[in-house]
């Protein structure tokens, strides 16, 4: 067989391959990889590969593997995804795919990426999520348990402290989450202080889940009192944010002996982490002032319990003025009515008396017995020829008796 030039080889699978493909476009399901991205150009050139999904997660053989283009006619696609998805275009994505098929005597076969679904990558996502979610709860249910269609965990089930000021902080050091949580913290307008344990650390990007779960640990370990447990990080890509979505951060804070509070910087979804946490908010900022306004609102009760007691205790104070008064009034009448019984009882008292006065019965005729100035009251008490004294109104008299 005489051999064929080169250029025939690659005139011939330009044919076949435009007789095939030619003004057609087709969906393809495939992984990104080697990406190099011109946003100031308009243009972008990957590769696309797809993997053997049975030879495990690590290692996993390639079936196929194409290189890519995105041109800059349709290079808006990429800014639509990232938008629609909240995934950054990088590595290791996997994506549903409108390409065309081309071949270049010169640069070989490529696929020209038309459009890229974002229904395809969000349902992956949501997916795999709800795959952690079942995998917690019947793994774990005594940490997550779904209870009327919502996730219930030992963590919200928490006491929260009225006033929460001692906080253990995981978050990248020196990012915009870090500097908006301390700042809204330190610019309160109510003046509230707040002591921060900084456990600074990786909390975005391959290797993140395990770094926040060791300095979890750590506060853990620790054994200090802390009031709550506050994760936050900056924005960022879904990506990024994916580190949140994973079975061991679940679980970790599912069952985390301290209040979790999430603001973690992503306005689009709602991870595991915000589904399972203590508390979830969008933002480091916005969990700075949810803080803020659970110490205001404790500030509060007391302030009303303040004015509540300060109301009490006047009433209390006039109604025991007006029952002392009552009192008092009661006092001086049965006072008066009792000095006016006695001031009676006594001048009746003096009547009886000066009846009964000695001078004034012999007044009235009559007279005493006398024997050397005692009186005699009974007759046997007197003897013959007894010489005894009578004493009379006026004066007395010498008697003998003459028989007894």
């Amino acid at each position: 067989m005489s051999p064929i030039r080169l250029s025939d080889l690659a005139f011939t699978l330009e044919a076949v391959i435009d007789e095939a493909f030619g003004q057609k476009a087709v969906w393809v399901v495939a992984e990104t990889s080697d990406i190099k991205n011109y946003p100031d150009r308009g243009y972008c050139f990957l590769t696309l590969v797809e993997r053997d999904a049975t030879s495990g997660t690590s290692g996993r053989d390639t079936l196929a593997k194409l290189d890519a283009c995105v041109w800059r006619k349709n290079y808006h696609t990429i800014s639509d995804f990232e938008r629609e998805t909240g995934v950054a275009f990088a590595r290791n994505i996997q994506l549903l795919l409108l390409v065309s098929v081309s071949f270049s005597p010169v640069y070989g076969l490529r696929l020209e990426i038309l459009k890229i679904d974002p229904s395809y990558t969000l349902g992956n996502l949501e997916r795999e999520r709800q795959q952690v979610l079942d995998t917690l709860v019947q793994k774990h249910p005594d940490l997550v348990w779904l209870e009327a269609g919502q996730y219930i965990t030992a963590n919200q089930l928490l006491p929260r402290p009225s006033v929460m000021q001692r906080l253990a902080l995981i978050t990248a050091p020196n990012s915009d989450g870090w500097r908006d949580f301390r700042h809204e913290l330190a610019q309160n307008p109510f003046g509230y202080d707040f002591v921060v344990d900084e456990y600074l650390t990786q909390v975005q990007g391959q290797g993140a889940e395990r770094a926040i779960c060791s300095q979890l640990e750590r506060i853990r370990s620790s054994e200090l009192a802390y009031d709550a447990v506050v994760i936050v990080r900056g924005g960022g890509s879904q990506l990024d944010f994916g580190s949140f979505d994973t079975y061991l951060m679940g679980h970790t804070v599912a069952g985390f002996p301290i209040p979790v509070l999430a603001g973690i910087g992503h306005e689009r979804n709602v991870s595991i982490t915000d589904l399972l946490c203590h508390q979830s908010v969008k933002t480091p900022t916005k969990a700075a002032a949810f803080l803020i306004e659970h110490n205001r609102q404790f500030e509060e009760s007391c302030l009303i319990l303040r004015e509540r007691l300060r109301v009490v205790t006047r009433e209390a104070f006039q109604t025991a003025r007006e029952d002392l008064d009552r009192e008092t009034e009661r006092l001086r009448f049965v006072s008066q009515t009792y000095f006016r019984a006695c001031h009676t009882n006594l001048a009746e008292k003096v009547v009886t008396l000066r009846h009964l006065d000695p001078s004034n019965v012999l007044r009235r005729g009559y007279a005493l017995l006398l024997r050397n100035g005692r009186i005699l009251t009974q007759t046997a008490d007197v003897q013959p020829n007894e010489i005894l004294q009578v004493q009379m109104y006026d004066g007395s008299i010498n008697i003998v008796v003459s028989h007894s």
